[in-house]
């Protein structure tokens, strides 16, 4: 997945300058501000999305409440990055 988003060049949204939403003013916001975080937007649903598709239906459940891509990931690395004799068999 890694070289997937990289290669998409989404793997900002991960680990980059794209990891947390641009800050937008909640009163006169610029349009250049709105369109950064529209785009923003629509960049981390995407990345969301691929990771909800490319993960079972049972480990849905732990990245289903994420907000943001970076968060999915680093559930998905943390449940995988068990490293016990059990994983390992």
């Amino acid at each position: 997945m890694t070289n997937f988003l990289m290669g998409k060049g989404y793997w900002d949204y991960i680990e980059g300058d794209l990891a947390e939403a641009p800050e937008i003013p909640e009163e006169n916001a610029t349009a250049a501000q709105i369109k950064a975080f529209k785009e923003w937007n629509q960049g981390a649903r995407k990345v969301l999305h691929w990771l909800s598709l490319s993960i079972s239906n049972s480990i849905l459940g732990h990245i289903q409440d994420a907000m943001l891509p970076k968060e999915a990931w680093d559930s998905l690395v943390k449940l995988f990055a068990v490293n016990t004799k059990a994983r390992k068999l």
